[in-house]
């Protein structure tokens, strides 16, 4: 008699075959043949949202002019070659391109001077799709010439082709903002 093991029900449903001699934490994977073993799966072989993108030069930094509110700080970046399920343009934008909507973590770091002749407060925050994401924003106090190292955060909900950047405000009433660094970068939670 030949029984189907699709018609195999309740307390004659057994494990797979090996599992009393597989490891803890490990997965059986079918070869294609009608066979396969028991393996570990390395998380760097899972498609998992990354990508970074970032700007350096003290020699020729980026320049973002004085406005009343903010403005993306937009030099010609670099990608960083390890992207997955995100594009990494040299426009300083990362672009989730995942289907799964998904939590990722969004880290920027900065390096910034300016020279009004007076300190300012300069704020720093990520946008998604051109608009705040609450929570990310970071205020520094500049001194005139000095400069300033800033870092942020913060959590999102990404779906499929949001984009993400970097914004910066000079909340007083004059000064531009001199960047020697940019870089943002997308991990997966």
């Amino acid at each position: 008699m030949t029984i189907q093991h699709k018609l195999i029900t309740g307390a004659d449903l057994h494990e797979p075959k090996g599992v009393a001699s597989a490891s803890n934490k490990t997965v059986y994977v079918a070869n294609g043949s009608g066979s396969g073993a028991w393996s570990t799966i390395a998380t760097d072989s899972l498609a998992l949202p990354k990508g970074k993108f970032y700007f350096y030069n003290t020699s020729s930094p980026y320049t973002l002019a004085h406005s009343s509110s903010t403005a993306k700080v937009a030099p010609t970046t670099v990608a960083s070659g390890y992207g997955s399920l995100v594009t990494e343009a040299t426009s300083a934008r990362l672009t989730y391109t995942g289907t799964p909507t998904t939590i990722v973590k969004l880290d920027y770091d900065v390096s910034l001077s300016q020279s009004s002749g007076a300190d300012r407060d300069i704020m720093v925050s990520i946008h998604r799709n051109g608009t705040v994401i609450p929570g990310s924003q970071s205020v520094v106090t500049s001194v005139t010439g000095d400069l300033v190292q800033m870092a942020g955060s913060c959590f999102y909900n990404a779906a499929t082709n949001d984009y993400f950047e970097i914004y910066a405000q000079n909340t007083s009433s004059s000064g531009d903002m001199v960047f020697q660094k940019v870089a943002l970068t997308l991990t997966a939670t």
